[in-house]
């Protein structure tokens, strides 16, 4: 049995097929979004690549859409294609692409999870950040298009929707104006690559937070519900690296608003491209218990390059 959209009707019908599960989203800056899980190649990629051809999706652009599938449906491998073509920007890759998410369960005829209530998310379009197959048909697509991607997994099928929003180019490192910043706070070196390394400032920490640019990028300011591709380096106060993403070069995607206080409060604002320093007192930070690696009440040290943002 298939399901079916009637043109106006089409919203209240997505909505009815909706469950009331959340996306998942990243914990903080050290936990980006994941994708759907990479899969073994197909065992009938002809058959997959028709089954997905049936699926189609109705519904106005930017909101829920209605998924229209013929039932039963069992895919053998990852499989993609571009459902509806829009008219904005094309994706490049390495472009940070903002989407809408919306994850559909063919035997339950229920949307599992969807990203429309609780916003967009931030995808980089790039070997490894997405499946392959998802990545193919994200690659020359417009801003605006549905992307439609199927995977098996745990013996049942699930079928994304992605909607493109937006996308735009992920900077290499921090590009801007350079800022001079006042002394006593700890100084930060670059490496060639723009990796940053700390030399720590004399005495204690100071009381409250401190946040200072380093360089002041050009791009749009960051919001408090702004997705975000950085790189980030965190020291204890006594210059002890206790974290890096330049050390295995892989940035990190993240919602602002999933970040400790201190990234909270310290980025928005600042702008696209910028690099900046955060000085964050326990209760910004790690709190009172710490981590493994920060002792409990520690102040840290951040420098976060601001690469991409929406």
């Amino acid at each position: 049995m298939g399901c079916s959209g009637d043109g106006p009707d089409d919203d209240t019908s997505a909505r009815d097929q909706a469950s009331t599960t959340e996306p998942s989203v990243p914990a903080g800056p050290s936990a980006p979004a994941e994708p759907p899980p990479a899969e073994a190649p197909p065992a009938d990629h002809e058959a997959d690549v028709a089954a997905l051809a049936g699926v189609t999706l109705t519904g106005n652009p930017g909101t829920m859409p209605f998924f229209n599938v013929e039932t039963p449906l069992a895919l053998t491998g990852e499989v993609a294609r571009v459902a509806d073509v829009g008219a904005g920007p094309v994706v490049e890759s390495g472009d940070a692409v903002a989407v809408h998410v919306a994850s559909f369960n063919p035997d339950t005829q229920t949307i599992e999870a969807s990203s429309y209530e609780q916003g967009p998310e931030l995808l980089l379009a790039e070997p490894g950040g997405l499946p392959q197959a998802l990545l193919d048909s994200m690659l020359g697509a417009q801003v605006g298009s549905r992307v439609l991607f199927g995977a098996p997994a745990d013996g049942h099928t699930t079928i994304y929707s992605f909607e493109i929003l937006g996308t735009g180019p992920v900077f290499e490192r921090a590009e801007g104006t350079a800022v001079t910043p006042p002394a006593g706070l700890p100084v930060v070196t670059l490496a060639a690559d723009g990796t940053p390394a700390l030399t720590p400032a004399e005495g204690e920490p100071p009381a409250g937070m401190v946040v200072q640019p380093l360089i002041t990028g050009a791009g749009d300011p960051v919001s408090a519900d702004s997705w975000l591709v950085v790189n980030s380096s965190t020291w204890l106060w006594d210059g002890t690296e206790v974290f890096s993403t330049w050390q295995g070069g892989t940035t990190t995607v993240m919602r602002l608003a999933d970040a400790m206080t201190g990234w909270q409060e310290g980025l928005a604002g600042q702008t696209i491209g910028s690099q900046v320093l955060l000085v964050l007192p326990p209760d910004k930070a790690f709190g009172a218990e710490g981590t493994e690696e920060v002792p409990a009440g520690s102040t840290v040290v951040v420098v976060v390059d601001i690469l991409a943002g929406m």
